[in-house]
């Protein structure tokens, strides 16, 4: 999902895929909204048919996650759901330019906006996390409204033609756009500007520069730089999550706030950071499972026979509530380049 430098040219096969997929939006975009996003749930369910790949990632993947709670018949139910639900959003996003002319409440609904506004208030930069769960982009597309546009920090797409475009429609609001490539010191910069900063830790980070906590019972290499940022900057680690309710519209959920409280030796503190939002995390995907990429390869990369097992959950996560600007800390590989 993530890929090659942006210094790499096109392939012939990225100019027909983009073309292709430009043409479907197209269409998508010229229907109305519910029925772009009922067609975007058929062309995900088709995915599921056509993918055997993805199809056997996705049950893996709930294997993992849900062997001995739910049968075979019930995971499957879940994953062609979630692959619907990818579906559409993709229709969904066919309209986002329309969204941006429509009111607020005809789109979404929020709850824990006390938690955004407090956030904002300590002035010290909100770093706001999910996961690929619910509707991340229609978030970040709306918040521009509530007074606190986000800067995005995203994995380049290896189709440099898709990645232009989805980039100016991430951008359409307000909104800025990094990618994760060298983007320590912006990141930064905009924290201590008292700007906010949307991460998502849910994917499998590759080789070195992930740490191993847990994720629903298993060890799953994720990324270190919410927490580390949290410790450098001082900022505030809010957690969103949105769902799609019955009558159409996105809830959006704000929930209470994290500090990065020093404990112990920085690594200690930034795994049990990591490990407290991730927790977070996986509670809302398994209330919702459904709206969840079961696609994604999460586990892929296993940790190496000497690393120690990854600890389970705290009873209670550390650092919640707004708390002290903590000191930062001295030295941790962050996940993202200087």
């Amino acid at each position: 999902m993530s890929g090659a430098g942006a210094e790499r040219r096109p392939t012939i096969g990225h100019f027909v895929a983009y073309l292709l997929g430009r043409a479907v939006f197209g269409v998508l975009a010229l229907l109305p909204l519910g029925a772009a996003r009922g067609c975007g749930r058929g062309l995900g369910r088709l995915f599921w048919w056509i993918s055997a790949r993805h199809r056997r990632i996705a049950r893996g993947n709930l294997t993992i996650a849900f062997a001995g709670a739910l049968g075979a018949r019930e995971r499957d139910r879940i994953a062609r759901a979630s692959f619907a639900h990818l579906g559409a959003i993709v229709g969904d996003a066919t309209h986002f330019r329309e969204h941006l002319r429509r009111p607020t409440g005809e789109l979404a609904v929020y709850e824990g906006l006390e938690h955004l506004e407090a956030a904002r208030a300590a002035g010290r930069g909100i770093l706001v996390f999910s996961g690929h769960f619910g509707h991340w982009e229609m978030v970040a597309l709306l918040q521009h409204r509530l007074g606190v546009p986000m800067t995005m920090v995203v994995a380049p797409l290896e189709n440099r033609l898709w990645d232009r475009f989805i980039t100016r429609l991430r951008a359409a609001p307000g909104n800025a756009v990094l990618s994760k490539r060298k983007a320590a010191r912006p990141i930064l910069r905009t924290l201590r500007e008292g700007g906010a900063i949307a991460i998502l830790i849910d994917q499998n980070v590759r080789g070195d520069a992930g740490i191993f906590v847990d994720f629903f019972g298993l060890a799953a290499s994720t990324t270190p730089a919410l927490a580390t940022l949290a410790y450098r900057s001082g900022a505030v680690i809010l957690p969103v999550f949105s769902w799609f309710r019955d009558d159409g519209r996105l809830q959006i959920a704000y929930r209470a706030p994290l500090a990065a409280v020093r404990r112990g030796a920085i690594e200690d503190d930034v795994r049990a950071l990591t490990r407290a939002c991730t927790a977070l995390l996986e509670a809302e995907v398994r209330e919702r499972p459904a709206m969840w990429l079961w696609m994604h390869d999460r586990w892929r990369t296993r940790p190496h026979p000497a690393t120690p097992a990854a600890p389970r959950a705290p009873e209670r996560a550390p650092g919640t509530g707004l708390g002290a600007p903590p000191a930062p800390p001295t030295s941790f590989a962050t996940g993202l380049r200087r």
